[in-house]
């Protein structure tokens, strides 16, 4: 499990749109957001901010406010349309859940968010949202992509080469100048506004404009990593994200980071020499061109079986071993392929022929609960679809800031 911070936790809760607390003052309730036919007022973007900054959350609290109180007033609407009503005891178990990870009962949470003046209300609103929507996303999409995770999905999630095992991410980046007094103000500025883009292809558009990373050119994309390889500076920030979002900036060696988190998926502890590769090859009596013609002609490698009818049974090889006792050209060969893929980069004896991936798994002494990373799975796609989700609804709605017009 990892561990994440308190504030952290929190701010990644949806929560308060239409705040129940009476009217103090006529001026608190002035509308400042029109989002649909509902309003966002000053009062509840002056509790949210509050409650923000209480929670330790970066960059500016009012702002933030603001964009997640548009979301929530959004989700809240989603959750009715599809039919999803919150009980009180489900808003109390998630406060009382979520005060528990800080060593915290409910009332003693609510004693200290009512000492900074923030009201019980309000907690509860931001905690309504936060279980509306989850209900609405689960309904909405639970049942299709839980069908399609099954064990395979968790092999391939959990028996990939190439890492040392535990959580690898899968990052776009957008790398702004920082080597100047003026350009680091400059690019504090930019970056400010880049971690409210919306979607990963705003933000890729955003990389090739201004990006000065070498990946710049593909939209900021860079390969998957291991988490417990990225710069401390880094690690906690992408640690607390969920994929489809975008990070607060962060200072960097002479440049100011971005980072949106597109993927992340967990690896079976071990180094790949403890995998079990499951591989075809098979001897062309041809050259390269016959080698090819071949390769086009199979989807997995049982299709191998009615490519060989009949010839010697030498011409191939179907086996299942350890990846440390693979000869190192076929090892290398495999390394890049996914299963059902082929190369026809490997000779014997002069001759070519064509290899395929059967399957990578840990092996016999690996043990990993396929049930647990399937769930992990689908919570990633679900967190995925849900990102998507409500990008469609902020399209969608019809949205007016008031201290912008």
């Amino acid at each position: 499990m990892r561990r994440f911070g308190f504030a952290i936790l929190l701010a990644g809760i949806a929560g308060l749109t239409i705040s129940l607390e009476p009217v103090r003052a006529q001026g608190q309730f002035s509308p400042e957001i029109q989002v649909g036919t509902s309003v966002v007022t000053r009062y509840q973007i002056d509790q949210r901010a509050r409650f923000l900054t209480l929670l330790g959350a970066p960059g500016d609290t009012r702002d933030l406010a603001r964009q997640q109180l548009i979301n929530e007033t959004l989700q809240l609407k989603a959750a009715a349309d599809n039919g999803i009503e919150v009980s009180p005891e489900a808003i109390e178990a998630g406060i009382t859940e979520f005060a528990s990870r800080a060593n915290l009962t409910a009332e003693q949470f609510l004693t200290i968010t009512d000492s900074r003046g923030i009201s019980a209300a309000t907690v509860r609103d931001f905690f309504t949202a936060g279980v509306a929507w989850r209900d609405t996303v689960r309904s909405r999409f639970g049942e299709s992509l839980r069908a399609a995770v099954d064990n395979d999905d968790a092999r391939r999630a959990l028996a990939l080469s190439g890492t040392e095992g535990g959580l690898r991410v899968l990052l776009s980046e957008i790398l702004l100048p920082a080597n100047t007094p003026e350009a680091t103000r400059a690019s504090q500025v930019r970056a400010g506004e880049l971690a409210r883009l919306q979607d990963e292809a705003a933000f890729a558009a955003a990389a090739r404009q201004f990006s000065v990373a070498p990946s710049s050119t593909r939209g900021g994309e860079i390969d998957w990593v291991a988490l417990d390889s990225l710069p401390d500076e880094v690690r906690p920030t992408i640690d607390a994200l969920t994929p489809g979002q975008i990070s607060r900036p962060i200072q960097l060696e002479n440049a100011i980071g971005v980072f949106l988190l597109r993927d992340e998926e967990l690896v079976a502890a071990g180094t790949p020499e403890s995998l079990s590769i499951d591989y075809a090859l098979f001897l062309v009596s041809g050259g390269a061109q016959e080698a090819a013609r071949i390769a086009e002609s199979v989807d997995v490698c049982d299709d191998f079986y009615g490519v060989a009818k009949g010839l010697p049974e030498e011409r191939l090889i179907r086996e299942s071993k350890p990846a440390e006792s693979l000869p190192a050209d076929i090892r290398a060969a495999l390394a890049s392929l996914d299963e059902g893929e082929t190369s026809t980069a490997v000779t014997r004896g002069g001759n070519a022929t064509v290899l395929m991936l059967c399957q990578r798994q840990p092996d016999n002494a690996n043990s990993v609960d396929l049930a647990i990373a399937g769930n992990r799975l689908l919570n990633i796609r679900l967190g995925t679809a849900a990102a998507h989700y409500l990008a469609q609804l902020r399209a969608e709605a019809d949205i007016i800031d008031f201290a912008t017009n």
